[in-house]
């Protein structure tokens, strides 16, 4: 996890356990917000930093899993569900 990033207490917050923000692991040292900053009156969070991977990272972790396992057809479900599972 980058330490330069400030974490969130998830006070209240309804999007907390899809924000990295609040889900990240804390390693050593680390800065939080003094409140969550979700906003109730706008239902939004300007520092929400989603934790789940894009579409692009799991494509290329699951051609590499693919390459790994000997270019086998038939896997491609099987190589995306473990790509998508190690990137989260």
């Amino acid at each position: 996890m980058p330490y330069d990033i400030l974490m969130c207490p998830g006070e209240k917050c309804p999007i907390q356990q899809e924000c990295y923000r609040f889900t990240a692991e804390i390693l050593g040292r680390q800065d939080f917000f003094g409140t969550a900053p979700y906003s109730l009156t706008t239902n939004s969070c300007d520092y929400f930093i989603s934790n789940h991977p894009d579409e692009n990272q799991i494509r290329l972790r699951a051609y590499q899993i693919w390459q790994q396992a000997g270019y086998p057809d038939g896997k491609s479900v099987e190589h995306w569900l473990q790509a998508e599972k190690e990137l989260m």
